[in-house]
């Protein structure tokens, strides 16, 4: 980046604010700890005259903390969550970013792309305990319908996309490719060997490590840190995941702010995001010889997800897991277990039963009416009427499988 730009920028009107700025600049992140500071950390080597303070909270946590009449004030904002960085930029709490800070690639999508950018993405797959793997004699796994495997029962994690955007990409990601009624039967599959729901993303790989599951869904990140007691594979068609980073409207250090987006986006921050304690990919493309080359290329080369539609159905999404999975999750693991039993016994494999656990209440048609969509999300009544209505059709999906085990 031009230290001219940077000057004129600064030049601005919006700007005036730093010259009476205090010295330490307040990030909030979504990202674990170690993360961020790995991050930070690397920046003020350059910059040892900085202070940064972390804020680290879920995405939906953050937006609540920005929408406080008298909230902390808060100068960046680093995310892989495209939910946060829409409801801010609806809002207008996003600064402008100068044109050499700008990235009009398709990571970002186009509403963003003025107050939004990216130095890094990331890709998604599994993350699994090689040792368990080996303990419950499990092939490496593969894709998505590897993990339906009995021998995963009780030791799959996932976080609810109700409290890890990163998770809800992840799964919107499957509905996108494989459409709604099939994404939907994947996902419920899933939540046949999950152990428990995982309070954060970053989580999962904590509880995998320690041997609490055998595996789960997760951002490479968390699998690129050269741990021998780990194991990660990609989806075969995972998307990039960018990591957004963006400067807030009302920042009084605007300057150091950008000052750590250049220092990301250039050719050192670029070798530094790709190192293992943070291991994601630069954006900046890598020469043909780096081992990093071809999933780098790989992941650039899948197609973008509808942006439109991903923030479009947020809350039925989410709503829908918690009211499939989430709340349920105790009686989903006691039928799934009886059923696994019953089919062991009789070596042969109850589909009919099966399938009366992998639909959804809701079809694809009514995610495509507007109107529908719209009320869910701002009638509170109407919502509650709609999960309530699913949660009756869940309660007697699970009895009709009860009542066939029995006989």
């Amino acid at each position: 980046m031009k230290v001219t730009g940077l000057i004129k920028w600064f030049l601005c009107a919006v700007w005036t604010t730093a010259y009476a700025a205090p010295q330490e600049l307040v990030v909030a992140t979504t990202f674990s700890p170690d993360t961020a500071n790995n991050i930070i950390q690397r920046w003020q080597m350059e910059f040892p005259e900085r202070k940064v303070r972390l804020i680290n909270r879920t995405s939906a946590s953050l937006e609540r903390l920005l929408n406080q009449r008298n909230m902390e004030r808060i100068d960046l904002i680093l995310s892989s969550s495209p939910f946060l960085f829409q409801a801010l930029q609806d809002k207008r709490q996003l600064a402008e970013l100068p044109a050499e800070l700008q990235n009009t690639s398709d990571l970002i999508p186009p509403a963003l792309r003025s107050t939004t950018t990216t130095p890094a993405f990331s890709g998604y797959g599994i993350l699994y305990n090689k040792k368990l793997l080996q303990e419950r004699h499990l092939p490496l796994p593969t894709d998505w319908h590897s993990l339906f495997q009995p021998g995963y029962y009780n030791g799959l994690l996932m976080t609810s996309p109700s409290r890890s955007g990163t998770n809800h990409i992840m799964l919107e990601m499957l509905l996108q490719q494989k459409g709604w009624q099939r994404g939907w039967a994947t996902i419920l599959n899933l939540g046949a060997n999950l152990s428990v729901i995982s309070s954060r993303s970053f989580n999962v790989a904590d509880r995998i490590k320690m041997g609490g599951a055998v595996a789960g869904i997760s951002i490479d990140s968390y699998g690129g840190n050269a741990d021998s007691e780990l194991g990660f594979v990609y989806f075969p068609t995972s998307v990039a995941s960018p990591t957004f980073i963006a400067v807030h409207k009302d920042s009084l250090q605007p300057r150091a702010a950008a000052e750590l987006i250049a220092f990301l986006q250039s050719p050192k921050g670029q070798k530094i995001v790709a190192a293992p304690n943070i291991a994601k990919f630069p954006i900046q493309g890598l020469a043909p010889g780096n081992i990093l080359y071809p999933q780098q290329q790989k992941l650039l080369a899948q197609p973008p997800l509808d942006h439109e539609l991903l923030l479009s159905r947020q809350q039925v999404v989410e709503r829908l897991f918690d009211t499939a999975v989430t709340f349920r999750l105790t009686q989903l693991k006691e039928v799934w277990g009886l059923i696994y039993q019953k089919e062991q016994k009789t070596s042969q494999k109850l589909t009919a039963l099966r399938q009366l656990l992998l639909e959804v209440p809701i079809t694809e048609e009514q995610l495509r009416d507007p109107l529908y969509l719209k009320r869910f999300s701002q009638d509170k009544n109407f919502a509650s009427e709609q999960e309530q209505q699913w949660s009756e059709f869940f309660r007697r999906r699970l009895s009709l499988v009860l009542s066939g085990l029995g006989e």
